[in-house]
């Protein structure tokens, strides 16, 4: 079987993933499809709108084989991380002939050639990201700008056609070239593919499009008015989230979230919060003096509003303070990458794919965590292991949120089984 890998957070699932599955297969001729999810907690430094289980279900209803759960150490984290993680772990699953991701500019030979120009130029694009910084430029708007100089003095003109500042204004262009760098950085070797994004963008919130965005599907979820969308997504993922509904545990609330924060900001000292990744003694400061005056999550990320950190940055930070990640540990795991593969559900073909994994990956299988736990030696598995840990530890949290006391239960790693559709 030809297999091709898709990166995708699926929060939730919608016509746009079934599309981008369809075409991924058509254009890479593949039989079967596996899919890097995101956790429960999101690249965006959220919560999902809910929990990885279900997700899967809705992916596996509609055409994915195969899903692999991003480690935390990479769902959560900016697009170079998560670009990293996600196309390592696909490449230590050992089976995967061709990698699809979405795209608005949908050419691949521009995401490549940008790519490339990144991985040859580094030092000079660092250089011109801490000039914008410096600058005042919040660091998306420094690194578009950057990599404009970059383009420019590399005589981009060959495609001609293409409006750089528009390449670079698209989310899912970012994570493209983020993918294509590190299949380059990390000699992966993968063949690389990109589907055009059709209907709304990333951030829509119409609901008036036969592909609207999952922002979209969120909104109407947290609004309470999911039936204004019901034409516009799948059926099982409409089924999936009415029933998510009534049982009051989506949406999630965010004022336990903040709460769980305010606690962790409180408890900490100014140290203790600077050693944490992404963050500097400044900023250490703010977060701390934020805690002080805040009541709630909203009154936390808007007290921290400032012109040099973006609100998607400033949540992934709060993630990283909620796990306590600090900078040195952060740094030994992302040196080894992904150190597992983590099933979360899988069809017929899927189960025939795990097989095939099991004579070919470069790293173990994991089926239930506390069997796998108990057979390992803990000092010869410690990056394992503690990333593991981290996984499960973020559903603990995650189901404190939910609004249903009684799905608030923990060690659902454990109990919850694997999806299988027939």
């Amino acid at each position: 079987m030809k297999t091709t890998g898709i990166i995708a957070e699926y929060n939730p699932f919608h016509k746009g993933h079934i599309y981008h599955i369809n075409q991924s297969k058509k254009l890479t001729k593949s039989d079967t499809v596996v899919a890097v999810m995101s956790g429960n907690f999101t690249q965006r430094g959220t919560p999902a709108i809910c929990d990885k289980w279900k997700r899967s279900e809705m992916a596996l209803k509609n055409g994915i084989d195969l899903l692999i759960e991003l480690p935390l150490f990479f769902s959560i984290r900016s697009a170079e991380y998560f670009a990293k993680g996600s196309m390592q772990l696909l490449d230590r699953l050992g089976i995967i002939d061709n990698v699809a991701f979405g795209s608005e500019n949908g050419n691949i030979d521009i995401i490549n050639y940008i790519a490339k120009l990144l991985v040859r130029n580094d030092s000079y694009f660092n250089k011109r990201i801490k000039y914008y910084l410096k600058d005042g430029y919040v660091f998306p708007a420094a690194r578009k700008y950057a990599l404009t100089d970059l383009l420019k003095i590399e005589n981009f003109n060959e495609f001609n056609n293409d409006n750089i500042i528009e390449i670079l204004n698209g989310s899912n262009n970012i994570l493209a070239i983020e993918y294509a760098k590190a299949n380059l950085q990390y000699d992966l070797n993968l063949n690389l593919n990109t589907v055009k994004r059709v209907g709304e963008n990333y951030y829509s919130k119409n609901k008036n499009n036969k592909f609207v965005s999952a922002t979209s599907v969120r909104d109407a979820v947290y609004n309470s008015n999911l039936d204004s969308i019901k034409e516009s997504i799948p059926e099982k993922t409409f089924d999936i989230l009415k029933n998510e509904i009534k049982k009051n545990k989506i949406p999630i609330n965010k004022d336990y979230l903040g709460i769980i924060l305010l606690s962790k900001l409180r408890k900490l000292n100014k140290n203790q919060i600077s050693n944490l990744f992404d963050i500097n003694n400044d900023l250490a400061v703010r977060l701390k003096n934020a805690s002080i005056n805040s009541g709630n999550y909203i009154d936390l990320i808007n007290s921290l509003n400032t012109r040099s950190y973006t609100k998607t940055r400033f949540q992934r930070i709060l993630l990283y303070l909620l796990f306590e990640l600090e900078k040195d540990f952060l740094k030994k795991h992302d040196r080894i990458g992904p150190s597992y593969i983590r099933v979360l559900g899988f069809n017929k073909r899927g189960k025939k794919l795990l097989s095939e994994i099991n004579n070919n990956s470069k790293v173990p299988i994991i089926y239930n965590p506390s069997e796998f736990i108990d057979e390992i030696d803990l000092n010869s598995k410690k990056f394992l292991i503690s990333s593991l840990s981290y996984d499960i530890y973020a559903t603990n949290l995650y189901t404190l949120l939910y609004k249903n006391k009684s799905y608030r239960k923990a060690n659902l790693d454990y109990t919850n089984k694997i999806i299988k559709i027939n």
